[in-house]
């Protein structure tokens, strides 16, 4: 779970990231992994937003470490709009496949309830 986009270096953090997890492993494993990495992809906030249209690269919201994060999240109804509503990780219940698709069956419900 990385942090939402706010200004970080993010090619900076994925190297140094890369390398201290490449090494890891390789201590773990006593063998050098830089060595047989054949294919890699990366995926941080940047990739997030740009392929999921996520806000600011978040998963979860633009923040779920705060112990009342999972009170705080964003209603699956539109308080503005109507028969406008919400279902994913960044929405209550949370994050999660199980949670993300409690949202969307919360949603469903909510839809055929109003």
């Amino acid at each position: 779970n990385a942090p939402y986009i706010a200004g970080q270096d993010w090619d900076k953090l994925v190297a140094e990231t890369r390398k201290r997890t490449l090494q890891k492993l390789s201590n773990i494993l006593d063998v050098n992994l830089r060595d047989l990495v054949v294919c890699e992809d990366t995926l941080d906030p940047r990739t997030i937003q740009s392929r999921t249209q996520s806000h600011l690269g978040a998963l979860y919201g633009t923040s779920s470490n705060h112990p009342m994060s999972a009170f705080l999240r964003h209603p699956n109804q539109s308080n503005y709009l109507r028969d406008l509503y919400f279902c994913g990780g960044s929405v209550h219940p949370g994050g999660g496949i199980p949670l993300a698709l409690l949202s969307a069956k919360i949603v469903d419900d909510l839809m055929h309830t109003s």
